[in-house]
């Protein structure tokens, strides 16, 4: 063997274990921040055995808005999660509705609801992921994360800082590189409503759900979340975000549930994100929910 091709097999055996370290670096970069932002939201775990177990006469239901902005209580079991769209909020709702033991249900009035960017996503296996044990499986092969695998892979090839370091630290950056009032355009333009919400199959849809629950006995409170005074000023001024309003208005009346607009009754100055609960202001929300729906 001439000593060219002995270097040009070396290098090729360089380049392949190289290529294997990179990737596996990757792919424990990723179950390793998976793991994390699920334990920083209480787990999947606990999740799920709320979801399959809870007792509570009351469940709420929805996205992140949700999931951060109430407490499980005696009353309530809290089963928002972070990103459902309202194809998992219905099959979510069915499935919790065979258990039994409810006496109402508690969903989302938020407008984004029927932005394009949840009406188009794929949650398609997240009720599987839910009945399935999440300890048997590695994080990045369960569903629930996968639609979020390839911006979290970008995230950490080009900014890999961002998985070493604290939440209060990330948050500073991203405070810094961009102003409050672009955030907010941001999560604005990504939440507002798709034209015709009435004329939508996700709004029929959404009727059903209410209707199915309404004809098992239960009582029904749409409730939108509150949100930072200025992110709502910048949503007034989109017609989706008033056409969303008044459709959730109109199943509140036409099939008789509660409909309670908790939007505004937070004051500015304590949102540290432009349209989430603060975490120190989920009691006094869950406080407000539950007087408000009559419970």
């Amino acid at each position: 063997m001439s000593s060219s091709t002995f270097n040009s097999d070396r290098y090729l055996v360089i380049v392949l274990v190289g290529g294997l370290l990179v990737l596996a670096f990757i792919l424990l970069g990723l179950e390793l921040f998976l793991r994390n932002q699920a334990s920083g939201s209480a787990g999947d775990k606990q999740y799920r055995e709320r979801f399959l177990h809870g007792t509570a006469p009351w469940v709420a239901f929805g996205d992140s808005h949700v999931e951060g902005g109430l407490l499980s209580v005696a009353w309530l079991d809290n089963l928002g999660k972070a990103s459902d769209n309202l194809e998992t909020i219905s099959d979510k709702v069915s499935l919790r509705l065979q258990r039994g033991g409810l006496q109402g249900v508690i969903l989302p009035a938020d407008p984004q609801i029927f932005s394009f960017y949840r009406l188009s996503a794929k949650q398609e296996n997240r009720i599987d992921a839910l009945r399935s044990d999440p300890s048997v499986s590695l994080f990045i092969l369960n569903p629930s994360y996968r639609q979020y695998l390839e911006k979290i892979f970008w995230t950490l090839v080009q900014k890999p800082i961002h998985f070493f370091v604290g939440e209060n630290e990330r948050t500073e950056q991203y405070e810094e590189a961009d102003s409050w009032n672009r955030t907010i355009a941001i999560r604005v333009q990504l939440h507002t409503p798709v034209p015709n919400i009435f004329d939508l199959d996700a709004a029929d849809q959404y009727r059903k759900m209410v209707q199915a629950l309404k004809a098992h006995g239960l009582a029904v409170c749409l409730v939108r979340y509150p949100v930072s005074h200025d992110y709502l000023l910048a949503a007034q001024k989109l017609d989706g975000f008033e056409n969303a309003e008044k459709f959730f208005k109109s199943v509140s009346s036409n099939l008789n549930a509660h409909y309670v607009d908790l939007s505004e009754i937070l004051p500015n100055e304590i949102f540290d994100d432009p349209d989430h609960v603060p975490y120190s202001a989920r009691g006094e929300v869950t406080a407000f929910v539950k007087e408000r729906c009559n419970i």
